[in-house]
């Protein structure tokens, strides 16, 4: 589904009023000003960042820069979503649009209705279905160790599991959805709680990529009409496989999940079955080995070889199809209508 998008509308109008932001060099002079961003509100009191942009000569702004999550814009949240960013694009700028008097003519219309006019950045994203919660923040743990890019290993922060989160072209991250919406930022509004959204969300891992402008253009996606609906999985697909995993991994040891990270690596690590007195301090080694007794765990003794039923195999899981979108979804209006075309 596509979660996020930065677009250049292509409409004359008269600039929003949302102030300045500009810059003093130190002799008083004027180095550069930008107009603020102002907020337009969608479905469920959801918002999006807009300001007017470019000029034309004349006073009127060229463009209405858009940036930010159309599916939660009209949906009121992202658990489920479209892969059509022209559709939803289009519907969005219908919905901001009187709330700025903003009136395209025919021609700017049929722009943005065929999706004419500049992307600059992208996030998509699909679900994937592990059999509970502890399962998929067990298996984003186990990514933290077993798993890397070209953008080398991975980072964590909150929860969360990023591949080149600084980067300037493309990203990946890795988090339990069932969590995020439990968040403030993440949360459902009130009118979508206990629908059975939080209830299918449950046990999904989710996968989201970023495509900055450097990327799109290497993709030679310039336009919103460039990233065609039977292409977005194709191009996700493309992404997820750059990142090199070991084809298995144990997902179902739960006492990791009260764990600090300190003794998270060393018992990874004892389970590997790797000699811990070689690869830590002596005083590490049996202030860790105290510790990990503490969850029923004698580093002193070789692991238990891990049992065949709680060992899940990675590549799989991540080449499957996404988790299916429920039928309550089209059956409640609970998602864009171009998901089911």
């Amino acid at each position: 589904m596509i979660d996020w998008g930065l677009v250049l509308f292509p409409i004359v109008h008269h600039p929003i009023d949302s102030g300045e932001v500009f810059s003093v060099a130190p002799d008083g002079e004027i180095e550069w000003r930008s107009p603020k961003r102002v907020q337009a509100t969608g479905s469920f009191e959801k918002k999006i960042s807009v300001k007017s942009v470019g000029g034309d000569g004349t006073g009127l702004a060229t463009h209405l820069w858009v940036n930010g999550n159309p599916s939660k814009f009209l949906q009121g949240h992202n658990v489920f979503g479209s892969d059509n960013i022209i559709s939803l694009m289009s519907d969005l700028f219908d919905v901001i649009a009187p709330q700025f008097g903003l009136e395209p003519t025919p021609e700017e219309l049929h722009r943005i209705r065929t999706g004419d006019y500049e992307l600059t950045m992208v996030d998509i994203n699909y679900s994937y279905e592990l059999p509970s919660r502890p399962d998929v923040l067990a298996f984003i743990r186990a990514l933290e160790f077993k798993a890397k890019t070209r953008h080398g290993r991975p980072a964590t922060k909150g929860g969360t599991l990023y591949f080149g989160k600084n980067s300037r072209r493309w990203a990946l991250k890795f988090y339990c959805k069932a969590e995020e919406i439990q968040t403030k930022a993440g949360g459902l509004p009130d009118n979508l709680k206990s629908i059975g959204i939080e209830d299918w969300a449950e046990n999904k891992l989710r996968i989201e990529l970023r495509l900055l402008s450097k990327q799109l253009k290497t993709l030679n996606i310039v336009k919103v009409k460039d990233l065609l609906i039977d292409k977005v999985k194709c191009i996700f697909d493309e992404y997820l496989r750059k990142v090199e995993m070991s084809e298995q991994i144990a997902l179902t040891d739960e006492r990791m999940a009260d764990m600090p990270n300190k003794l998270r690596s060393t018992y990874t690590l004892w389970l590997e079955g790797h000699d811990l007195r070689n690869l830590l301090s002596k005083a590490t080694y049996y202030r860790h080995r105290i510790d990990l007794k503490e969850y029923g765990i004698n580093i002193d003794l070789r692991p238990e070889s891990t049992q065949k039923s709680n060992v899940v195999p990675l590549i799989r899981i991540l080449e499957a199809q996404p988790a299916n979108i429920p039928d309550f979804a089209f059956e409640r209006g609970l998602i864009h209508r171009s998901a089911a075309m």
